[in-house]
């Protein structure tokens, strides 16, 4: 499955501040099970890209 990656600049508590991803599903058809499949993506938390570490993002 194709995926959407986000990016934004968190905190990382080995590497300080870096540019932290997390995937999301891309935009698909049918559209309701889409935004359930991609609400239950954005609880996933942003990753460290160098370290896998839960970032924290403002």
């Amino acid at each position: 499955m194709p995926t959407e990656t986000q990016t934004r600049r968190g905190r990382c508590p080995t590497h300080g501040t870096v540019e932290a991803t997390r995937d999301l599903p891309r935009i698909t058809f049918p559209w309701v099970v889409n935004w359930i499949r991609r609400t239950l993506a954005e609880r996933h938390p942003f990753r460290c890209p160098e370290c896998g570490t839960t970032v924290q993002v403002p």
